[in-house]
């Protein structure tokens, strides 16, 4: 295994499967820039119209437009293309994987020989949460939890090599860490006078923002959790690999075994939307736990609200719910995060909700943070929603 993409354990790519990953992301590229101006015409320019002629009254939502869009050729070709990349993606960088189990598995076991500077605690009884196992997230085969070997890093290895590959050179590139360094952006940017020494990020995959908050805050005991097993061992692995200290344990962040009040920052980075409206709720009572008085909770979500979006980017926002195994999208994308907060014991005064530019490293200072929906609803590249509150 080299180090050319990324870190020693990320998976690497013949001539032949990386050419048909470049391909795949073009494909990707094609169809939002050719495609999806077409089907928001025909949304908003015959599907809207003859439903409003049926209705008396202009559509209120998508879901009073989605069956005749969905009874359209066009619209079942663009549904059928999207789903089309994604499944190729996920076949492509499976098979890559698959190749090199064994050399993934010797990598990571490479990476933490010897004294490791951080740590992992995994729970062989630990009870994987049904809103996780009942599917395949991101139409990922087997999700962020099955095992097939002992030393297994599969589900690691093929999250972190999609996550790079879909986002095209985007959010960090191959470390994929700008969504860490845009959390550490809005935390000193926002609350320049909280001493951070211990940090919590919740459902960490594979500890790519949880690198970037370790290297953002040097000084902090940084730890991560996460519910899936192969997950954390490849956490475990790229961390030592990439030489920060992470300390990575197997939990549910609903109820975790840390003690009250143990945390100075918590986070979590699209995290949320794949959980259910009950575990979101939990979390937030959890987070309010595990905070000192005066520390900050801090979740990045995907930036789309579906209040501030028109016709046809509430359906776009709707397929990741209704076609790509990610079925708590359509009510994160709804939820009151504000009322989230104040419910779980944070007061409205401590609760901040907005947007955020993405930072590529923790920048002090950023002006890129607003409580308005940018002009887009919240669809544009570049925009994360954060939900920030300081415990009292």
């Amino acid at each position: 295994m080299s180090d050319h993409y990324g870190h020693a354990v990320m998976p690497q790519a013949t001539h032949d499967e990386f050419a048909l990953e470049r391909y795949l992301v073009d494909m990707r590229i094609h169809l939002v820039r050719d495609f999806d101006p077409l089907d928001k015409r025909l949304t908003n320019e015959v599907i809207a119209p003859e439903r409003a002629r049926e209705l008396g009254r202009p559509p209120r939502d998508s879901s009073e437009v989605r069956g005749a869009l969905e009874a359209h050729p066009f619209h079942q070709a663009w549904l059928t293309l999207q789903r089309l990349y994604q499944d190729m993606i996920w076949d492509a960088i499976g098979e890559s994987v698959d190749r090199q189990q064994d050399a993934l598995a010797g990598a990571a076991a490479g990476a933490t020989k010897g004294k490791a500077m951080g740590s992992l605690r995994l729970d062989p009884k630990f009870q994987v949460p049904r809103y996780i196992t009942a599917f395949d997230h991101h139409r990922m085969s087997g999700s962020y939890h099955l095992e097939t070997r002992p030393d297994d890093v599969r589900a690691g290895a093929m999250y972190d090599r999609y996550s790079s590959t879909y986002h095209n050179d985007r959010n960090g590139g191959w470390r994929n860490d700008g969504r860490g360094h845009t959390i550490a952006t809005h935390v000193v940017s926002m609350y320049p006078d909280l001493e951070v020494n211990r940090i919590l990020d919740l459902g960490c995959a594979v500890g790519a923002t949880t690198v970037a908050l370790a290297e953002d805050f040097p000084g902090a005991e940084v730890h991560g959790i996460d519910v899936g097993a192969p997950m954390l061992r490849y956490a475990h692995a790229r961390a030592e690999a990439m030489g920060q200290a992470v300390h990575f344990s197997q939990q549910n962040a609903e109820k975790t075994d840390f003690p009250d009040g143990h945390f100075d920052l918590i986070t979590s980075a699209v995290v949320l939307h794949e959980t259910s409206l009950a575990a979101t709720r939990n979390i937030f009572r959890e987070c309010h736990r595990l905070l000192r008085p005066g520390g900050v909770m801090l979740h990045l979500e995907v930036p789309a609200r579906y209040e501030k979006l028109g016709l046809w980017e509430q359906v776009r926002a709707d397929f990741e719910s209704h076609y790509n195994n990610e079925p708590f999208m359509a009510g994160v994308s709804r939820a009151d995060f504000a009322k989230l907060s104040v419910d779980a014991g944070f007061r409205p005064a401590d609760v901040s909700v907005g947007f955020r530019d993405w930072t590529a490293r923790k920048t002090p200072g950023h002006q890129g943070f607003r409580r308005d929906a940018d002009p887009s609803g919240g669809l544009a590249l570049g925009s994360w929603f954060i939900c920030s509150a300081v415990r009292s």
